[in-house]
């Protein structure tokens, strides 16, 4: 995958490409009362950043202090978040090591810091933490800033390895009845879905050893994630299977996942989570309608009418 432009070199080059996009808006809602504003730095002000950069050594691992674009709109984050400083700022930087340009990072300030007050509070540093650290699929990827190949790469490139029935090339041009005329493709991205599927089990099951069960700001997203993965990775699975697309090291590894999740059929009913069995039985089902054209959507009701008003009086005559 490559770039379609070439990325900022300079401070120059960075304040043109920032200078061409629109601020973001801030919604600050009622009872919101924020300190300070985002603002736009000055010359001066990156200077002061800069400096401040070289004053606490804030680097990315394989980079130095000096090897940063200062982004110059800074974020107000005084008021965001319950334990953060009221005079807290947010600065993004954009490392220039060579090999690292992808890598964006961000440094706190205080407001008084960015106005040039020697007697201003210094915050303590944040670690140079990546945006892509953050991220649900990060853990998954070879390389700290995403993968190597996007989904459309990995779809359209070498399978995973060879199907367990396909046939040798050297088949006559002419095959007996009893042989299929088509060799079936084998099923590209298959490693990555078990990839998903053991992982989003690792994390309910770890959820259900906490013994917090349903508490919401923990439960919520291994049960989204599981849920996720269940509905669309596993189907997927579970037709390739019943074609036969799947080689014999794949198959294996579906089978393995599935005696996992049968053995934490506990966890998942205590979590309110949902079984893989039925799951796969209502997407085989489902094919099979697909393939026989017997299949239809479910059509919703885009205007439905209320069950408790009355309906209007028709007019004197009318039926």
């Amino acid at each position: 995958m490559t770039l379609k432009k070439t990325r900022p070199r300079t401070q120059a080059e960075l304040d043109a490409y920032i200078a061409a996009r629109p601020r973001p808006v801030r919604n600050t809602f009622e009872g919101m009362y924020p300190l300070h504003e985002d603002l736009e730095l000055s010359d001066e002000q990156v200077q002061i950043v800069q400096d401040y950069l070289q004053a606490v050594n804030f680097h990315l691992p394989g980079a130095a202090a000096h090897e940063f674009l200062v982004v110059r709109w800074a974020r107000y984050t005084g008021f965001q978040f319950l334990q953060e400083h009221l005079e807290a700022y947010a600065i993004g930087l954009r490392c220039t090591h060579p090999g690292m340009e992808d890598q964006h990072t961000f440094i706190r300030m205080s407001w008084g810091q960015l106005m040039g007050d020697p007697e201003a509070i210094r915050l303590p540093v944040n670690e140079p933490v990546l945006a892509s650290d953050m991220m649900t699929l990060a853990r998954y990827r070879d390389t700290r800033t995403g993968p190597s190949q996007t989904g459309v790469d990995a779809y359209a490139a070498a399978p995973d390895g060879p199907v367990a029935n396909s046939l040798p090339n050297s088949l006559p041009n002419s095959l007996p009845d009893s042989v299929p005329n088509s060799v079936p493709e084998p099923v590209p991205g298959a490693d990555f879905d078990l990839q998903l599927l053991n992982g989003a089990l690792d994390d309910v099951l770890k959820q259900h050893l906490t013994g917090k069960g349903r508490e919401i700001n923990s439960w919520w997203n291994p049960a989204l994630n599981w849920g996720v993965a269940l509905a669309g990775r596993y189907p997927r699975l579970k037709y390739f299977e019943s074609q036969g697309r799947l080689d014999e090291k794949i198959l294996a590894a579906l089978h393995s996942f599935e005696a996992r999740a049968a053995h934490a059929e506990t966890a998942l009913q205590e979590l309110g989570l949902a079984s893989p069995a039925p799951v796969a039985a209502a997407a085989l089902k489902q094919a099979e309608q697909a393939e026989s054209g017997t299949f239809s959507r479910r059509h919703r009701i885009r205007t439905p009418q209320s069950l408790t008003e009355s309906k209007p009086e028709k007019p004197n005559g009318s039926e």
